[in-house]
Order: structure tokens, then C-alpha cells, then sequence
């Protein structure tokens, strides 16, 4: 079997460590080798630009170097964690706000529920008596 050379080109260099992006060649530009068998050397450049596109070079950087992984993974997680929070916190104003409101809207409706404020009125009493006498005896 015979060898096949596989042009390269003027860097070897990742993508991340260039100093000025380069243009991939255009199509004409590119010399593939003669073709040999099965192997689709099309095929072969469009995932070579696709890899190019991706900026692997970079992910290959990162994978290889643990600690930046892992604090770029820990920001990103704090970054997440935020967002949650931050998120959770509106959406339960937002749906807290519409409920009081709805509420309101309802009972002024039916013309005003005044057995709901003295069962509410009742649980509280009974709350209060509860911690009362738990504190008397601990």
C-alpha cells in the first residue's frame, strides 16, 4: 500500500493561537492527492472545516489543562446557580403578585367572604397558644 501525503498548511498551530484569523483556502486552492480507492478526500476536507469552525484547537486547549477546566466549569455553575435565583425570585413575585390580586378581585366579587378572616383569625390563636405553653415547658 502505498503512503499518501497529506498537505498541511503554513501553521501547525491551533486556532487559538493564532495572531490573526486566516481564511481558509478557497476550493480551487486546495490540492488534494490523486484519488485512491473508497476514500472520499470531500468528505475529508468538510469535516477539516467544520473542526475549523468549531475552534477544536480551543476545546482541545481547555480538556488538556485541568485547572482551567475546573474553575471555568465552577463559574460557569456560580453563573447558573445565579440565574436560578435570580429567576426563581421574579417568577415567584410576578405569580405572587397575580394570586393577591386575583384574590382580591374575587372576593370583592362575591361581596367580601368575613368568615374566612376569623378562621384565619382562629388559627392564629391557636398558634399562639401552642408556642405559649411549648415555651412555659420546655
Amino acid at each position: 500500500m502505498s503512503e499518501i501525503e497529506i498537505p498541511l498548511k503554513e501553521t501547525a498551530r491551533p486556532m487559538a493561537v493564532r495572531e490573526a484569523p486566516v481564511a481558509p483556502p478557497a476550493e480551487a486552492e486546495v490540492a488534494l492527492p490523486p484519488e485512491s480507492g473508497d476514500f472520499d478526500w470531500k468528505a475529508l476536507r468538510k469535516v477539516t472545516d467544520i473542526l475549523e469552525r468549531v475552534n477544536l484547537g480551543a476545546w482541545v486547549a481547555i480538556m488538556n489543562n485541568p485547572r482551567r477546566s475546573f474553575w471555568l466549569n465552577f463559574w460557569a455553575g456560580v453563573a447558573r446557580g445565579i440565574g436560578m435565583v435570580v429567576g426563581g425570585a421574579l417568577t415567584g413575585l410576578v405569580f405572587a403578585l397575580f394570586s393577591v390580586g386575583l384574590l382580591k378581585k374575587a372576593f370583592m366579587h362575591a361581596g367580601g367572604l368575613p368568615w374566612v378572616g376569623g378562621e384565619i383569625r382562629e388559627a392564629i390563636g391557636f398558634i399562639l397558644k401552642v408556642v405559649h405553653e411549648y415555651q412555659g415547658n420546655p
